[in-house]
C-alpha cells in the first residue's frame, strides 16, 4: 500500500449529507490528486482534499497502485449529483474547435508531444475560446475511472488554467504572460479578448523558465513593456520572481478567481497556490 498524506481544507457549512446536491471534481496530477466539493448554486467551494506521496508521480501509477490508495477510494464511494476528472500535466494539444477531428487525435497530437506506451488520446471542451485540447492518459488511470465513475466527464486542466485566467478580466491583458510553474514543466499563456498563445514546457532550472518566457514576449511583440503573473505550487516561485524582476516590467503573484466563496482554511495556503482547484466551479 502506498504511503500518503492527505490534507484537507474544509468549511463549517460543508456537511456530508448535502452531497447529493453537490458537484465534486477530482484532479490528477503528477504529484498529487486533489478533491474539490463544491455548490455550483451559491458559487461557493466547500472542501478541498489533497492527497500526495514522497516521490510519487500519480499519472504513472498501476490501477492496483491507485486502487490502494485508501482516501482516494473512500471518496469514489460517495455519491454526488455530478461529477468530474481533469488531468493535469505537460501533456497536452491545443486545436480550435472548428478543425477538431475526433478520428485524428492521435495524428493531432502527436504533431507536438510522444504518445505514452498503453495509452490512449482523448479530447475535450470547456466553452472557452472556441478552443478543444488532446491530451494522452496512461490505459491504467483510465480504468480507474471508468471502472469507478463510468460516465464522468475527463477534462484536460490547460482549458480550466485559460478559463480561470479568463475570468479574471485582467487589465492590459495583452500585454500579460502567466506562468503557471508544476513540478517538471510550467505553462505559458497570453490571452486578451482572444487567446493568442498557450504552450507547455519542459525545465530542469529557473533559468530555462525565464529564457522561454522572454522568448514568447519577443514572438508576441510585447518585451517592452511585459507583465508576468505566476501560479503554482512549486517551490521554485520566489526564486523565479526574482529573476523576472530584472527583464519584465511587472512580476505579480496571481490570487484565486474572483466572485467565489471559499473555505476559511483556503488561507493556509498563498493565493497563487491551488489555483487550478479554486477554479473548479468553471469546470463545465
Amino acid at each position: 500500500m502506498l504511503s500518503i498524506n492527505t490534507k484537507t481544507y474544509s468549511d463549517n457549512q460543508y456537511h456530508a449529507i448535502d452531497n447529493q446536491r453537490l458537484t465534486n471534481v477530482l484532479f490528477f496530477s503528477p504529484n498529487h490528486i486533489s478533491s474539490v466539493t463544491y455548490d455550483p448554486a451559491a458559487k461557493q467551494i466547500l472542501e478541498m482534499k489533497v492527497f500526495s506521496g514522497i516521490q510519487q508521480n500519480f499519472l504513472q501509477l498501476s490501477y492496483d497502485e491507485l486502487k490502494s490508495i485508501a482516501p482516494l477510494m473512500d471518496g469514489l464511494k460517495v455519491k454526488f449529483k455530478d461529477r468530474k476528472v481533469v488531468i493535469s500535466d505537460g501533456n497536452c494539444t491545443l486545436v480550435p474547435d472548428s478543425l477538431l477531428n475526433i478520428i485524428e487525435t492521435e495524428s493531432y497530437h502527436q504533431l507536438n508531444h510522444h504518445i505514452l506506451p498503453n495509452s490512449q488520446v482523448l479530447y475535450c471542451k470547456m466553452h472557452v475560446q472556441q478552443t478543444a485540447s488532446l491530451f494522452n492518459v496512461r490505459n491504467e488511470l483510465i480504468k480507474l475511472i471508468r471502472f469507478n465513475m463510468p460516465m464522468v466527464d475527463v477534462f484536460h486542466s490547460s482549458l480550466l488554467f485559460i478559463k480561470a485566467v479568463e475570468h479574471q478580466q485582467f487589465s492590459e491583458a495583452a500585454n500579460k504572460l502567466h506562468l503557471q510553474i508544476h513540478p517538471g514543466y510550467f505553462e505559458l499563456l497570453n490571452i486578451d479578448k482572444e487567446l493568442k498563445f498557450y504552450n507547455t514546457y519542459a525545465f530542469e532550472n529557473e533559468t530555462e523558465i525565464v529564457y522561454f518566457l522572454l522568448a514568447c514576449a519577443e514572438q508576441l511583440q510585447i518585451s517592452h513593456a511585459c507583465d508576468v503573473v505566476i501560479y503554482g505550487n512549486s517551490p521554485v516561485l520566489p526564486s523565479i520572481q526574482g529573476l523576472l524582476a530584472k527583464y519584465v516590467r511587472s512580476v505579480q503573484f496571481a490570487i484565486k478567481p474572483k466572485n467565489f466563496v471559499y473555505p476559511g482554511s483556503f488561507k493556509e495556503f498563498a493565493e497563487y497556490q491551488f489555483f487550478t482547484e479554486s477554479s473548479a466551479i468553471l469546470c463545465e
